[in-house]
């Protein structure tokens, strides 16, 4: 394709319908905007109560798992101490349906033209060309992606100057380094520019290691607070003794293609190496859960089956099964997988990443600084021999924080004060 490319534009030089036609093709290609910053305007409204507000790309069951099911979590804790407060759910990305609704039935879905005053709301407002949205003296926002912390920062910068105060403070909930997501390029520079946001602004972080990582790359905010990850309630009432389960010759691998940072073609990659290095892989059996996508032959007979996104009980039976795990995060969030994982007894293979080391966590845990596709097979060959050697699952070690039914945000209640 692209030999074809550079013949057309040395023909173009010469030959002026040629170059017409090419100038055209690509004008109609050319995108000048950015999807995620479609303008997100606000209008007046004499509702003077306090009201906590949540920017979320989405609430749709399909989305409506680990980061976003987490801030969730988080807003529905901080209201316990916001009683007299009101409370309204903005989603950005995409409208929920009446299914979706069904987990928010304490909610009233509103239209964004609609200027109503009652508590508990969610407002759609992905839809929002020639579009504006209410917004009061009093309204708090909480933003949880890099694209909502932008709209919440000049949501603030507009109220202030409208109702003639002081600037609201912003919390701005991190579970992630979002410019990492994409390449240098716009979307990497607005990303950067949120934590360079000169307003008051708190810090949320997913995790310790995230929030040090963070600090160490010199990013300042007016207060900062973190927490640490919890098994996922609904999973850890599938967790049974290590003893009682009975591991297969099975390597789960989190195989999400579209995400980059989970690296999935690093992981398949490796396993091309491994089937030729482990004397008996055509005896183990691979399994590929997270998103689906064809399987995928990788040689001597062994073959990536896709699993998908599956039900907590369809994967806590694979996690019962599994002996052994990959799972890649090319990010300094700790990531779910592989804690899940150790939990249920598997042999975990993952990477570091700077101040990031999970091995540190769990004994399970083998975390990889050079992820090469020959050093990820070679540890996958002697996890392979760990196994076999006792045909047991794992260490029997584990994290008491993350089994805990305790309070996941400990500093709710103070975090609550400072808004006031």
């Amino acid at each position: 394709m692209s030999r074809l490319i550079e013949h057309i534009l040395r023909k173009a030089k010469n030959n002026k319908v040629i170059k017409k036609a090419y100038q055209s093709t690509v004008n109609s290609y050319l995108n000048s905007h950015i999807g995620e910053i479609t303008p997100f305007n606000p209008r007046s409204t004499s509702f003077e109560k306090r009201r906590i507000n949540l920017l979320v790309p989405s609430i749709n069951q399909e989305h409506l798992f680990g980061g976003i099911s987490t801030a969730i979590n988080f807003f529905d804790q901080l209201y316990k101490y916001e009683q007299d407060s009101f409370r309204r759910i903005i989603t950005t990305d995409a409208a929920p349906n009446s299914e979706d609704l069904l987990k928010f039935s304490g909610y009233t879905h509103v239209p964004c033209e609609n200027d109503l005053d009652g508590n508990s709301q969610i407002v759609s407002f992905n839809d929002r060309y020639n579009k504006t949205i209410p917004v009061g003296k009093e309204d708090i926002f909480i933003a949880t992606s890099w694209w909502t912390a932008y709209f919440a920062q000049r949501i603030v910068k507009w109220q202030a100057e409208f109702y003639n105060q002081k600037p609201k403070r912003i919390i701005y909930f991190i579970q992630d380094f979002e410019p990492g997501f994409y390449s240098w390029s716009s979307q990497y520079s607005l990303a950067l520019s949120t934590y360079l946001y000169k307003g008051e602004q708190i810090a949320v972080f997913n995790s310790s290691l995230l929030k040090n990582f963070f600090n160490n790359h010199g990013y300042k905010f007016t207060e900062e607070y973190y927490f640490e990850p919890k098994l996922n309630s609904s999973l850890k009432k599938h967790l049974i003794s290590f003893d009682k389960m009975e591991k297969k010759k099975k390597i789960l691998i989190y195989g999400r293609p579209s995400v980059a940072r989970n690296a999935f073609a690093l992981i398949v990659e490796s396993l091309r190496i491994w089937v030729w290095t482990q004397p008996n892989a055509d005896q183990w059996e691979v399994i590929s859960a997270g998103e689906h996508h064809s399987d995928v032959e990788i040689g001597n007979g062994v073959v990536i089956k896709s699993k998908g996104k599956m039900s907590l009980e369809d994967y806590a039976n694979e996690l019962k099964e599994s002996a052994l795990g990959v799972s890649l995060m090319i990010s300094p969030h700790p990531s779910y997988p592989p804690l899940e994982m150790a939990h249920f007894g598997i042999l975990v293979l993952t990477n570091n990443y700077e101040n990031k080391n999970l091995s540190e966590s769990h004994h399970n845990i083998y975390s990889l600084d050079n992820i090469s596709p020959d050093s990820i097979a070679a540890q996958l060959t002697k996890l392979c021999t760990e196994f076999e050697g006792n045909k047991k699952a794992g260490d029997k070690e584990s994290m008491p924080d993350y089994l805990s039914e305790g309070e996941q945000f400990l500093f709710i209640q103070e975090l609550s004060e400072k808004l006031k």
